[in-house]
């Protein structure tokens, strides 16, 4: 159907726009300027500044462009109307009484709008000699921002965007007349000392993008830089799985600021606070410099020659005496693709070693969301162990922009209310370890509600009901703690839903059964079948890390080869040896806990870890890796890992870097070095490439030839099937995006069997880990700002569970296992279901995980008050 347009005269000359817009943007379109404080593309036009003032034939008067719908055969007058251009003259001129004359020391200078208007625009000098007007001035909002309320033109763009795109009321105008401020509002909680009302929107940062002037500016880049000192660099955020594209700007070799590029299919054109400001990590003094050996029981620093020579050795050593078996590598979910490529092409062609693996692991099964704006237009979100606003924030923000603008239900299926409850979204909560349960309960209450005209895609829908039938609300609510009416009503929404869609994360597989990930395969099965009883929707895993979808399709585990090829394929077998050289085994190789295990049995004898920290992450790592009797830390610090290896190699930040990641829907993006690494510091492609070289044969040392990370692109296009129309020299600006695989024809239920669990009685709590959006990592704990927000170390559980236990909101507790014990503050809260206890993973000096005994398990933990007080 072709678009509608609409036919007007601007300044005499004709001009065709699409129906529906506004003068502003008629005449925007048409290269005709007209300057504008309040305007903003991706925010509701409110006409509050009045510089877009135009005169428009037939009009009693001028009308601001911007909230004016273009209509057929109107005339309109930007610049040859003089009424017009003196009002907009004027308009700037009344702006300059009050605005302070402080461009010199102003973050915004040399990207202000006022600036730029005054001098294009405006009289060019003020005939204002009076005293100006005086209010607040570095006045913090938050540890992130501080308005100064002289600069403000009062255009209502930072409230707008917080309004209409985060949800969060946060600033808003108060007073009269030449007294109205911007602020926040004096209940907010306090900065620490009790300073100031605080922001706690992790979007606070986009209101300095939208600010026309030097209003709010950001406390980390505050009198860091000039913008045109700056030199900036497209990249990507490497601090979750959503990929957003970002600008580094760079001064001296120092990563001052990250501002947010524009990718409609990825990231709009937002950035969250902790991509933002979390980038303390790249210029820490605490950055790992020069390779590090291990001598007389300490770490020295050595060279790189001697260092990979030691690496080579060793490794040799351990092949000559014990097999290519007893040699295993840990890849990363933080590296680029084309390290990950190398890394498990390094194992396999090299040392002859499938063990290959890396940690937070995309389950087998799970597929991707096919598109990040699609989210915008489902009606019903269903969000399965997953708070996508600590996990993935932009997630949030496309979900919240359907919430807010089109009324989409969201429902939480979750042991804890996630942070979309405050915006609407229902709870469904479930105790830890009977998620399958609840989905059990939900689908029977499907079929009851009566969903038959969305299953003709299905073979056994009989088998599917007849598997259903003792999951009725009242016993789901028995086993699980789901209340039935919860049930009842996410039934009757999902059933009445058109564009209904299932998004589930980490946490999912881990709290969906009492054997947590050992079931791993019926909790994606479980939520499969709901998505197929919905008539076939999508369901779709969020990874935690910024390349975890890559990781895996580089190849970096033990039963697969980039691309998801089989290993035991002939075929793929040799078509890979003649890039990489070398005989390649069919055989699967280990697991990461299949290596701990065989690290703690003396099987294996040597191991690479590369941007990896399982030694805090991972429980019972640690006593595994002393016991292997050869460890190399690749990483951009000295992790409790790292302390306990024979070699460290320094390795290059993501901004130090050229190469690719992939992000939650499979876009292939690039990232390119904004800045030099420190000191001996070298790109992980690099480092692995130099050390194959010394592993290999002379005469496959060929093979192993990379001058770039270009180079090693180029060859994963050719190897793996997925990247073939992949140009490896030239990604595009917005990342590459592989095509969606096609849609299964008709499909069969996955028989699974939940169970109805009776209630544990003995008196102890399920443990569930749960990320903060800020927390004490190994990256985040790196940045100084992002640490003062970081919460206190606490542990989380039911008013019934205190009760019972005899203990009160802010005790001092002790947390036990079978693992370990863990100290902090009690927090109670009806946000979390009976018979389950919360800590946040990372948000002090001990994790979580010291409460695990395995690494897929939900322990059960005892709370005390600290002295059995």
């Amino acid at each position: 159907m072709a678009e509608q347009t609409i036919n007007l005269t601007i300044d005499g000359a004709a001009v065709t726009c699409p129906a529906g817009s506004t003068v502003y943007e008629a005449a925007t379109a048409a290269g005709v300027h007209i300057p504008t404080f309040c305007h903003h593309e991706k925010l509701v036009p409110v006409g509050a500044c009045r510089m877009c003032l135009v005169e428009i034939e037939g009009a009693v008067a001028l009308q601001t462009s911007c909230t004016t719908p273009a209509r057929e055969g109107m005339v309109v007058r930007v610049w040859t109307s003089e009424a017009a251009v003196k009002a907009r003259k004027a308009n700037i001129e009344f702006l300059l009484t009050n605005h302070p004359l402080d461009c010199p020391v102003c973050d915004k200078g040399g990207e202000c709008p006022l600036q730029d208007q005054a001098l294009l625009d405006g009289p060019g000098r003020s005939r204002y000699v009076e005293e100006k007007r005086h209010k607040l001035k570095r006045h913090p909002l938050s540890e992130f921002i501080v308005v100064d309320q002289e600069r403000c033109v009062l255009c209502w763009r930072c409230i707008r965007f917080l309004d209409e795109w985060a949800g969060d009321h946060e600033l808003d105008l108060f007073g009269r007349g030449a007294d109205t401020r911007l602020s926040t509002y004096e209940d907010r909680p306090h900065l620490p000392g009790g300073a100031a009302p605080g922001m706690t929107s992790k979007w606070q940062g986009n209101t300095i993008d939208v600010c026309p002037v030097g209003a709010l500016t950001s406390r980390v880049f505050r009198f860091e830089a000039r913008p045109w000192e700056l030199e900036n660099q497209a990249s990507v955020c490497p601090l979750c799985a959503v990929g957003c594209n970002v600008v580094l700007g760079v001064k001296n070799n120092e990563l001052r600021r990250i501002t947010p590029r524009e990718n409609m299919q990825v990231n709009d054109a937002w950035l969250c606070d902790r991509g933002r400001f979390g980038h303390g990590f790249v210029d820490h003094p605490d950055r790992l410099q020069t390779p590090l050996v291990r001598e007389d029981g300490q770490l020295r620093p050595a060279a790189w020659d001697e260092a990979l020579a030691l690496i080579a050795r060793r490794m040799q050593e351990a092949l000559a005496q014990d097999g290519p078996q007893t040699a295993g590598g840990i890849a990363s979910t933080r590296a680029t693709n084309e390290a990950n490529y190398l890394f498990q092409r390094l194992f396999r062609a090299a040392l002859g070693s499938n063990n290959v693996d890396h940690l937070g692991r995309v389950p087998a099964g799970a597929a991707l969301l096919s598109a990040l704006p699609a989210l915008e237009q489902k009606d019903v979100v269903l969000l399965a162990g997953f708070d996508p606003s600590t996990e993935a924030p932009l997630v949030e923000l496309w979900l919240k922009k359907g919430l807010l603008r089109h009324g989409a239900r969201i429902l939480a299926l979750n042991p804890w209310q996630i942070e979309l409850v405050k915006f609407g979204a229902q709870w469904i909560g479930y105790r830890p370890g009977s998620g399958l349960v609840a989905v059990q309960g939900l689908m029977r209450a499907l079929v009851e509600a009566g969903v038959g005209s969305r299953l003709q895609r299905s073979l056994n829908l009989e088998e599917l009901r007849a598997g259903l039938e003792r999951y009725r609300p009242e016993a789901v609510e028995g086993a699980a703690g789901t209340p039935a009416a919860s049930l009842l009503e996410a039934a009757r929404l999902l059933a009445g839903a058109r564009q209904p869609i299932v998004l589930y994360g980490p946490n999912w597989p881990l709290t969906a059964s009492e054997e947590g990930r050992e079931r791993e395969a019926e909790a994606i099965a479980v939520v499969e079948n709901l998505a197929l009883l919905l008539g076939g929707v999508e369901a779709a895993f969020v990874p935690r890390d910024n390349n975890a979808v890559g990781a895996m399709q580089m190849g970096a585990v033990p039963d697969l080869f980039p691309g998801q090829q089989s290993l035991a394929d002939q075929k793929v077998r040799s078509r890979l040896a003649s890039f990489w050289g070398g005989k390649l085994s069919p055989a699967a190789g280990l697991g990461f806990e299949e290596m701990m295990a065989a690290g703690q049995q003396g099987s294996l004898k040597a191991l690479w870890i590369m941007g990896a920290d399982p030694a805090r992450d991972c429980p019972g790592a640690a006593g595994s890796l002393e016991r292997i009797p050869f460890l190399v830390v690749q990483d951009l610090f000295l992790t409790d890992t790292a302390r306990l290896a024979d070699v460290v190699l320094p390795a290059a930040s993501f901004a130090e870097v050229d190469g690719t990641f992939t992000n939650m829907t499979g876009r292939v993006q690039a990232i390119r070095a904004a800045r030099y690494a420190p000191g001996e510091a070298r790109p992980d492609w690099w480092i692995l490439a130099e050390a194959a070289r010394r592993l290999v044969r002379p005469k496959s040392q060929r093979a192993w030839a990379f001058s770039s990370a270009g180079d090693v692109l180029a060859e994963m296009a050719r190897v793996l099937p997925a990247l073939g129309a992949l140009d490896g020299l030239a990604i595009d600006p917005g990342g590459w995006q592989p095509a969606a695989p096609p849609r299964a024809g008709r499909r069969a239920f996955v028989p699974v069997d939940a169970g109805l669990p009776a209630r544990d009685a003995g008196g102890q709590l399920v443990l569930v880990p749960e990320r903060l959006l800020y927390d004490r990592g190994v990256l985040l704990s790196r940045s100084e700002r992002v640490q003062r927000v970081v919460p206190a170390p606490c542990v989380r559980v039911h008013p019934d569970d205190a009760r019972r236990l005899g203990l009160e909101a802010g005790d001092q507790v002790s947390v036990s296992s079978a693992a370990g014990q863990w100290t902090g503050t009690l927090e109670v809260s009806e946000e979390i279901v009976p018979g389950a206890a919360t800590i946040a993973s990372d948000a002090g000096d001990v994790p979580a995980s010291a409460l695990f005994e395995a690494c897929g398990v939900l322990p059960r933990v005892s709370i005390a008050r600290e002295g059995g007080r």
